[in-house]
C-alpha cells in the first residue's frame, strides 16, 4: 500500500506543476512524507516476508 501510495502521490505531484512546490496546497505536505510510509512501515519486502511467514504458518496448521 505505501508504494502505491508513493505513486499515486508524485503522479499528482507532476499534475500539479508547479504548484507541488507551494506549502498552500496539500500536494507538498503529501508529496514530502509519502516516503516516510515506505520507511517506516518497513521496506516492501520486509513486509512480503512477513506476510509470507504468517501465510505459511498457517498452511501448516491447517494442513
Amino acid at each position: 500500500a505505501s508504494e502505491y501510495c508513493k505513486e499515486v502521490v508524485e503522479d499528482s505531484f507532476r499534475i500539479h506543476g508547479g504548484y507541488g512546490y507551494s506549502k498552500e496546497y496539500e500536494i507538498e505536505r503529501l508529496y514530502r512524507e509519502a516516503p516516510m510510509l515506505m520507511i517506516g512501515e518497513g521496506t516492501a519486502d520486509i513486509q512480503r516476508m512477513i506476510i509470507a511467514r504468517r501465510l505459511l504458518e498457517d498452511y501448516k496448521l491447517r494442513g
